[in-house]
């Protein structure tokens, strides 16, 4: 008997050894379609560094891919520590995992069939999970930061201050003629048309070019009533021939008013045109008119005078500007836009008619209180900053956010200037609010980040 008993030892020895014995604890369990696997560790917790685990998949199934996952944030890449492990048994997988710091992670565990994730925060254990943990705590609605956790963390703060923000938004629009500046080219009198000078449609002319050359019976008659009173020496008669010709008012050559486009060519050389008919159309293209669509959204910040930036689609480096002169008063219910008229001097002319163009506006909000948007947390239900109460304690706060401007938003409730926000880091403190269960406490839902 004495000599069977230290052999049974040193058998029990040797099986403890093969099968690592049973020093693995529990730290976490993901559930999902019908398949459980469950993390221990060598310690009953997993932290920053390396970390000693066993997985256990249940039912036994293929592990392709173990990992803890943390996506981008500013200043940072999105991060993706692997587990290196070696199957002992169907479904035991052990071996190291080396996690880079602690915070908000994803735990990814990749099957043949499907792929299990559970929000964790590290350093994670069962306590940790069941609402304690070194990391940080949560009291009272309040998020707890130890100060040698700040750093690695990379929270940040800003304090609430006024700004003085404008809003930018883009629409599409095409270039019009500005019909305040159309010219029809008629005569007072019957005339024979005699040179059309070879002007066309589509011609740009310039202020004094020659149109047309005309003959009007009309004036010759006038001319010679004015020529007989003048002989006579009547000044009665003299005055009212000088009247009729000033009505009359048709030279022998027809010059174009002002620069621009010939839109409409109705006269040519032997032809006859009658008093009052239109014998040209031209448009001023000095100045013109940007037709704009402005999503609903975006029409409520439109008033006359509202700055605007045009830039031609084939000429993106020839911007202009111009301001908002007119907004019609129908809307497009299928495209749910808006359309506004910019008045822009077309400089170099560079804005041709009918050519599509973007347009910027530009909106002054004034000084406001503002946060910036990195700041913000929408959860769903609500809308939220973290606020720091002093340096380690961040409580989350509603807010009621009025326009959105140059990477802020304008602050309506829930904010004094003054008061510290998170700007930076709001990702882990929202993590970790949610596995702490605060948004719960307070009535918050799922989040959103900014």
């Amino acid at each position: 008997m004495r000599k069977v008993l230290p052999g049974l030892f040193v058998i029990l020895g040797l099986l403890l050894s093969a099968c690592g014995g049973n020093s693995y604890k529990e730290v976490v369990t993901l559930e999902q379609k019908g398949v459980k696997v469950t993390i221990l560790s060598s310690d009953g917790k997993i932290k920053s560094g390396n970390n000693k685990i066993e997985v256990r998949v249940n039912p036994p199934k293929p592990l392709k891919e173990f990992y803890f996952y943390m996506p981008p944030m500013p200043g940072m890449d999105e991060m993706r520590d692997a587990a290196s492990l070696k199957e002992i048994e169907p479904g035991v997988y052990r071996g190291q995992l080396k996690v880079s710091m602690d915070g908000p992670w994803q735990i990814r565990v990749v099957l043949e069939d499907t792929m299990l994730t559970k929000d964790v925060f590290v350093p994670l254990s069962k306590t940790a999970l069941a609402g304690g943990g070194p990391a940080s705590s949560a009291h009272a609605g309040h998020i707890m930061v130890k100060p040698e956790k700040l750093q690695l963390l990379g929270v940040v703060t800003e304090p609430v201050n006024k700004r003085d923000l404008i809003k930018t938004f883009s629409a599409v629009g095409y270039i019009n003629y500005d019909l305040s500046k159309i010219y029809d080219i008629t005569v007072r009198a019957d005339a024979w048309v005699t040179d059309t000078y070879r002007r066309f449609v589509g011609e740009y002319v310039k202020k004094g070019t020659p149109l047309m050359r005309v003959l009007s019976p009309d004036i010759q008659i006038a001319l010679d009533e004015l020529r007989l009173a003048e002989k006579k020496g009547d000044p009665e008669l003299i005055k009212k021939a000088k009247e009729k010709l000033e009505y009359l008012k048709v030279k022998e050559v027809v010059r174009a008013p002002a620069s621009g486009v010939i839109l409409e060519q109705k006269v040519y050389e032997g032809g006859y045109i009658k008093e009052g008919q239109t014998a040209y159309r031209i448009a001023d293209i000095s100045s013109v008119w940007v037709i704009a669509e402005i999503p609903f959204k975006q029409a409520r910040y439109i008033k006359k005078g509202t700055l605007a930036l045009i830039t031609p689609e084939d000429n993106p480096e020839n911007m202009i500007e111009g301001e908002v002169d007119y907004i019609f008063p129908e809307a497009d219910h299928m495209a749910k836009t808006v359309k506004v008229r910019i008045k822009a001097k077309n400089r170099g002319i560079a804005l041709k008619p009918n050519a599509l163009v973007d347009v910027l506006f530009e909106v002054p909000i004034g000084e406001v209180l503002a946060v910036p948007e990195t700041a913000v947390v929408d959860t769903g239900k609500r809308t939220l900053v973290f606020v720091e109460m002093e340096p380690g304690m961040y409580m989350p706060v509603n807010v009621k956010l009025g326009r959105k401007a140059e990477g802020f938003y304008e602050v309506m409730h829930g904010l004094k200037e003054g008061q510290k926000v998170v700007v930076k880091g709001t990702f882990l403190l929202d993590s970790e609010a949610q596995i702490r269960g605060i948004y719960g406490q307070q009535g918050g839902g799922g989040h959103h980040h900014h």
